[in-house]
């Protein structure tokens, strides 16, 4: 379908707008991670936190390995297919969940990759539950910015994910000090998820007849 001149205006209002909220966002999450990494610096030391952040270097590159290449193919089956868009996203989100749940049980049972420095504590392991968390919340934001809805990504990865790790990770000192930077990274990735899933359900509506077919996300 032939794009009227005034859709098209429209579109590039709407992508220029998508772009300024884009930057203003990640300055937002530049400022947003200072308290952090004061935090962690201060309450849980260098040594730690080099550990913590080797770790996060694998689980997201996981995560955005196992969303990839929902990511790139969602809007063209969003736009391309018959099929109601909600069944579309969820079946993209469900393929992103497999994938994502492959990845953490390998490093689950090898966690070298992770932490070739040792860990800081028991329950450092947990961070492998954060790369099926990070990859659908990838997949929830790219339907949204389908429909040219930039702020949601703002709202989930500028503003829940690094006041949620910040907070988080001061609390958690106090409660589990040695795994206190894991658990407040799991804590920050779920609630980006959350934030990511609410205006999905607004925007794209309830599933109509969903059937997990997460073959289809990978034609």
């Amino acid at each position: 379908m032939v794009e009227t001149p005034q859709q098209q205006d429209g579109d590039m209002a709407a992508l220029a707008k998508g772009g300024r909220t884009n930057f203003i966002g990640f300055l937002l999450r530049l400022v947003a991670r200072i308290p952090f990494l004061f935090i962690a610096g201060q309450l849980y030391g260098a040594q730690a936190l080099g550990r913590f952040a080797s770790a996060l270097v694998v689980v997201e590159l996981l995560a955005l390995v196992c969303s990839m290449g929902e990511k790139r193919g969602l809007a063209q089956r969003l736009a391309n297919s018959d099929e109601p868009e909600s069944n579309l996203v969820l079946d993209g989100l469900l393929l992103a969940l497999l994938l994502s749940v492959i990845a953490g049980t390998f490093l689950w049972f090898v966690p070298d990759p992770m932490f070739p420095n040792g860990m800081n504590g028991p329950l450092d392991k947990l961070l492998v539950f954060a790369i099926p968390g990070f990859a659908m919340t990838e997949v929830a934001l790219a339907a949204q910015a389908y429909r040219f809805d930039i702020a949601t990504t703002v709202r989930a990865r500028s503003l829940a994910e690094p006041w949620t790790i910040s907070i988080a990770a001061g609390v958690l000192y106090f409660v589990a000090p040695a795994s206190g930077l894991a658990l407040a990274y799991l804590a920050s990735i779920y609630a980006a998820l959350i934030v990511a899933l609410w205006p999905f359900l607004k925007t794209f509506g309830r599933p109509q007849g969903w059937r997990p077919r997460p073959a289809i996300s990978v034609r």
